[in-house]
């Protein structure tokens, strides 16, 4: 599937809504060098250096990447389907590394028997070196099944599947295609598409395809996928953890509650809407079921007081929104604005910040 083309979608980039983040997994997963960088703190895509591996969907949080011709919600909804438990890069997906755990813990509920992954040809790949980035989703996937009490697990074997003689042919007759223009393109379909039983085509994409994460809080298929397979499988998710450095696609938080100011920076920053605002504003709620693991709320909170606790309960991520901070907000005594009342002081934290400076000039002046 080498010669699909990959589409960036930038409205839907956690950089674009904060040009700041510190994510970086698509360009530190892609294996081919100058394909994907950072470039004043937007993502660089070179579609011309691009081979199409598909490792940058398995990794991106918003989904902002896709594969003309292969589809990761479409795969997992054939996978469920058809019962087939094979995962392969010359049958059914372009790397393995394509595939977020997200979509492969979804996988195994459903399934009645393991699902093996095809490694037998990351050794000679002319990618790169995937195995790494394969192995690490294996990993997290099955600690997770492990710990929802699931029996299915996903398993690296070295098969070396190979596409029976015909289809092969029908593949490498699609993919001769797909190098051609347009224009050449259109031109050989019209000349030898009766020889061929089934062309892929790239599908036009409605007005709805693209969506903004700015302005409307999207949350990712594979996200979406898997909080409805929890919920259909019957699992009890009471007293059930995970431990937030082992996960990659979401986290439980906490606020230092006298630090935070109820400025609601986080809030309004985040792209996905995991962080809200509860009963007047004067609360900030977390739903884990949201949260990408982006970390841009950390990262613009002024006064540092948001951090990753260590575990994250499956029945809040699934089902729970948490209450991280509650405030009550009062009228500062010097200049009548309102802010977060800690029990302490009733000047706000500006006003005894101005006191703290006049006192050392006055000192400098003696």
């Amino acid at each position: 599937m080498a010669s699909n083309q990959i589409s960036f979608d930038i409205y839907t980039c956690v950089r674009t809504y904060y040009k700041d983040s510190s994510c970086t997994k698509c360009v530190d997963v892609c294996p081919v060098e100058d394909t994907l960088k950072i470039e004043n703190g937007k993502v660089d895509l070179k579609q011309e250096n691009c081979v199409s591996c598909g490792a940058c969907l398995g990794v991106c949080p918003t989904e902002a990447f896709s594969l003309n011709g292969f589809n990761p919600s479409d795969f997992f909804n054939k996978m469920v389907e058809t019962g087939e438990n094979l995962i392969s890069c010359k049958s059914n997906v372009p790397c393995l590394s394509s595939i977020d755990p997200q979509y492969l813990v979804a996988m195994a509920i459903k399934k009645d028997s393991d699902i093996i992954m095809d490694k037998g040809h990351c050794s000679e790949c002319f990618i790169g070196n995937l195995l790494p980035q394969i192995e690490k989703n294996v990993e997290e996937t099955n600690y997770i099944l492990e710990n929802l009490g699931v029996q299915q697990r996903i398993k690296l074997e070295d098969i070396k599947y190979q596409l029976p003689k015909e289809e092969e042919k029908k593949k490498d007759r699609r993919s001769f295609l797909k190098r051609f223009s347009k224009t050449t393109a259109g031109l050989a379909f019209w000349m030898i598409s009766q020889n061929i039983p089934q062309i892929e085509e790239m599908e036009e994409k409605d007005d709805d395809y693209y969506k903004n994460i700015v302005e409307e809080k999207v949350l990712p298929d594979k996200r979406k996928i898997l909080i409805q397979t929890l919920r259909d499988s019957g699992i009890d998710l009471k007293g059930k953890e995970l431990e937030v450095e082992k996960i990659s696609f979401t986290s439980q938080k906490f606020i230092e509650t006298q630090k935070c100011t109820n400025c609601l920076i986080c809030i309004n920053i985040c792209p996905t809407g995991a962080l809200q605002s509860g009963k007047d504003r004067l609360q900030v709620l977390f739903q884990p079921s949201n949260c990408v693991k982006c970390r841009i709320c950390h990262e613009v909170c002024p006064e540092e007081c948001i951090h990753l606790a260590d575990k994250l309960s499956i029945d809040d991520f699934v089902n729970n929104t948490v209450l991280l901070a509650e405030h009550v907000m009062i009228p500062c005594a010097e200049c009548l604005v309102p802010f977060s009342y800690k029990g302490d002081s009733v000047i706000c934290p500006r006003c005894r910040q101005l006191e703290d400076e006049i006192k050392d000039l006055l000192k400098i002046g003696e």
